[in-house]
């Protein structure tokens, strides 16, 4: 009889060319985009490029944003199939099934020697979320079997930015703005759009877009809000809308005109004596749609460029972060004993890459991951 945790496993993750290779071979860990049930030996499920590797499938449960009612036997007159709605529970259960499914996979996939065992982990949308987060926490240079990099494509790495009160949802008050400029800033991607509309589904409650686990940005930064009521409600009640304030005791007023968010703060990650390291990351994005010619001369005309929150600017905020944990907590401990430091002056960019990739996401990850597994492979 198989145990209780096979079980459990069996349900998390498929193993594809595990065979194939000996147990000190990278190992890549696949995120797929959106959760399903896990596939008998399907390999069309895996990316092509996937499909030459040793590779984990971790297939964590979640609310899918494209999900279709499924038929189910039973419970129905005239022999008809009874319909429901398929179910899968919100956060934080992707996140629990996939930190179980990676326990198993280094517990049980570890080399058989005292040799070691690099783990590069892929994924894609609500995957790559997953992805970073696992990535982030999972990166021990020393273990012998650990994350040693990640790909991750069109991913949410901070949800809170669909929150109203988030200031890139915040139109500037500038007079040199107008209507026609407020359009040109906002994303066109169907597929963003989608995620945005689902964030209601996909988390039971808003304090959950806080996770850090859910949101790997807010392992650099404090969130710079406080949690609304609801998804798309502020969190602070703006006092004109508060009609009649006289059954309201007086201290209860004066904290409603006083309420405000609180301020955005760095934090220290990895934390300085964690054995954790920021490891090599490559973000990629699509960009939405180019525009016309002449809304296009417009934007560019303009002093900044805006792109308003969209799979690009995720990618670009969390490159951001990672890039300033290296240079201002990696590198300056660094400079304490290391009398060459100035060598790793270009490390933070050579790590950490963000590339808008159009419709060429495989390809690029391909070539990424090839390049390390195949070093490694060889040496």
């Amino acid at each position: 009889m198989r145990s209780e945790s096979a079980c459990q496993w069996a349900r998390l993750a498929v193993l594809h060319n595990l065979a194939k290779v000996s147990s000190s071979e990278p190992l890549l860990v696949y995120l797929p985009p959106f959760s399903a049930a896990a596939p008998t030996s399907d390999l069309t499920q895996l990316p092509r490029f996937a499909q030459r590797h040793a590779t984990a499938v971790i297939h964590y449960r979640w609310t899918e944003p494209f999900s279709k009612e499924e038929s189910v036997e039973g419970n129905a007159s005239d022999g008809e199939e009874a319909v429901h709605p398929r179910f899968h529970p919100g956060w934080p259960a992707p996140i629990h099934d996939t930190m179980k499914a990676y326990t198993w996979i280094v517990e049980n996939l570890a080399p058989t020697t005292y040799t070691r065992r690099d783990i590069y982990v892929y994924g894609s949308y609500l995957g790559a979320s997953l992805a970073t987060s696992l990535t982030l926490t999972e990166a021990h240079p020393h273990e012998r079997m650990a994350v040693r990099g990640c790909v991750a494509y069109n991913g949410i790495y901070n949800w809170t930015m669909f929150l109203p009160d988030h200031p890139i949802n915040k139109l500037s008050l500038s007079s040199s703005r107008n209507f026609l400029e407020d359009i040109l800033v906002l994303p066109a991607d169907p597929e963003f759009q989608e995620l945005k509309q689902m964030a209601a589904e996909l988390f039971n409650k808003p304090s959950d877009l806080f996770d850090s686990f859910a949101s790997s940005c807010l392992l650099f930064h404090t969130p710079g809000l406080l949690v609304p009521p609801s998804f798309d409600e502020s969190a602070i009640t703006p006092p004109s809308s508060l009609t009649d304030l006289s059954w309201l005791p007086e201290e209860t007023i004066e904290a409603l005109m006083s309420l405000k968010h609180p301020r955005k703060s760095p934090l220290v990650f990895p934390p300085r004596k964690s054995t954790l390291k920021i490891p090599e990351m490559l973000l990629l994005h699509d960009t939405a749609p180019p525009l016309p010619p002449s809304l296009l001369r417009r934007r560019q005309r303009r002093k900044k460029n805006s792109f308003g929150n969209s799979f690009r600017t995720q990618a670009e905020e969390l490159a951001s972060l990672m890039r300033r944990s290296i240079n201002k907590v990696e590198l300056k401990e660094r400079m304490k004993w290391d009398e060459d430091v100035d060598q790793w002056n270009d490390e933070a960019d050579r790590r950490v890459q963000v590339h808008d990739v159009g419709d060429k996401g495989d390809s690029v990850a391909a070539a990424w991951l090839e390049d390390r597994i195949f070093r490694v492979s060889s040496e």
